[in-house]
């Protein structure tokens, strides 16, 4: 797929189509990667909020947890 960029104030513009937004999970943020043939365009995954981030410590080393609480 061939796509011309927009003008945008003094920058440029690349318009995905809805379609492709949708079939690979493009939200607000997307992560650009340049290489030597060009850039990578991926969509950004969310990071975890703080609760998030406990919750899964707690789950993930459970086991270390409890031994560190017995001694």
């Amino acid at each position: 797929m061939q796509k011309k960029l927009t003008t945008i104030g003094k920058s440029r513009a690349l318009i995905i189509p809805k379609e492709l937004l949708e079939l690979y999970g493009f939200q607000e943020e997307v992560v650009i990667e340049p290489t030597d043939g060009g850039l990578i365009l991926r969509p950004a995954q969310p990071g975890l909020s703080f609760a998030q981030a406990k919750e899964r410590l707690f789950a993930d080393k459970s086991d270390l947890l409890a031994r560190l609480s017995d001694a």
